[in-house]
């Protein structure tokens, strides 16, 4: 293990846990210094909100899994809303963002099964992939015509299969072909399966809105509680029959303490707080956009630098200057970058000043 680390420290590549002193926000403090946060996936700035009615109803445990005594009706409160929000008959909640991907997808594909992963995918996807034990074919991004020829000559040899794709991606902020990729899996008799992590509350309450697209039962939506939505756990949506499948087969599910349930209570809480807070960060994703060039259809902007130590030294200089902007390096990513992200609590002012100093860096 040693060896390997050192290995790591010598590319650049060692990665270090940053302590922060205060609850998530545009500003945090670190190491007793205050940072304007432009790394964080709190898109809306809901990550602090807290109703105390919420952990009093509900305390803070579960208990137990949700089939042994761990299910609460304030879980299913939330999993009917979420299915209303991304339009499917039905949703079902998981522990964490990992679990969901890694379940759902290792649950619907096996051996003589088919799966097709964007190259940039998630690495929760990823996994879900290997432990599937299904055939993969990692297909160029957002190529949604090698999708569909690989699928005119191969299909037949297989019994299901899968397309997976991110809708939003989490280092490049850019969106999947969702309109094609849907038409396709109607042609080919596949299941779509588009984790929607960084979209939810973001470009809207699902990726699809932007296709003017609703999913249908061979759709399946993953979507995370974490990100904009402010709280912790996970979630998957679609038809009916899919939910009870995925509780009585996914692994993910069925052997794991259930999701505190006043996590479920404060996200309902924070669901109604979302379209106003949505209106002031597409405000400032636009006026990022303009201001840096930076092509982007989320909150994500990519800042690519390339080389490991040239992307380390900015995210440094920029922590000197009083902002917090991480280096994403591989294997997270093929290209060294800063990966920066705008939240709704953001002022145009601040952007600017992070961006005079990026440029001047």
């Amino acid at each position: 293990m040693r060896k390997e680390i050192e290995e790591l420290i010598g590319k650049k590549l060692y990665r270090e846990l940053r302590e922060i002193e205060t609850p998530q926000g545009k500003r945090v403090v670190v190491e007793g210094r205050e940072l304007l946060n432009f790394s964080s996936n709190d898109y809306l700035g809901l990550a602090k909100e807290f109703d105390c009615e919420c952990l009093e109803k509900w305390g803070t445990g579960s208990g137990a899994s949700r089939l042994v005594c761990g299910n609460f009706k304030v879980h299913r409160e939330l999993e009917r809303r979420l299915a209303e929000l991304k339009k499917t008959e039905e949703c079902l909640l998981f522990s964490t963002g990992y679990m969901a991907n890694l379940g759902v997808i290792s649950t619907l594909a096996g051996k003589g099964d088919l799966i097709l992963s964007d190259r940039l995918n998630h690495a929760s996807i990823i996994d879900g992939i290997r432990l599937s034990k299904a055939e993969k074919v990692i297909y160029p991004h957002r190529d949604w015509q090698f999708v569909k020829d690989y699928l005119k000559k191969n299909r037949k040899e297989f019994n299901r299969c899968l397309i997976v794709t991110d809708s939003v991606f989490s280092m490049d902020g850019d969106i999947a072909p969702l309109n094609e990729l849907f038409q396709i899996k109607d042609e080919f008799d596949a299941v779509l399966v588009i984790d929607d992590a960084h979209a939810t509350g973001v470009v809207g309450w699902s990726s699809l809105e932007l296709f003017n697209v609703e999913p249908d039962k061979r759709t399946v939506i993953v979507g995370t509680l974490g990100k904009a939505l402010g709280t912790f756990g996970a979630f998957v949506c679609g038809s009916k029959v899919l939910r009870e499948y995925l509780i009585n087969k996914c692994r993910s599910f069925i052997f794991t303490t259930a999701l505190p349930p006043f996590i479920a209570c404060q996200t309902l809480k924070n669901i109604e707080k979302v379209p106003e807070r949505r209106k002031r960060l597409i405000k400032l994703i636009n006026f990022f956009k303009k201001l840096s060039g930076i092509e982007s259809s989320s909150a994500i902007f990519p800042y690519i630098v390339g080389d490991e130590e040239k992307a380390l030294k900015l995210s440094e200089i920029l922590l000197k200057k009083g902002f917090l902007v991480p280096a994403i390096r591989p294997p997270t990513v093929k290209e060294s970058r800063l990966r920066i992200t705008v939240t709704s609590e953001h002022s145009e002012e601040e952007v600017e000043k992070l961006w005079r100093e990026i440029k001047g860096g």
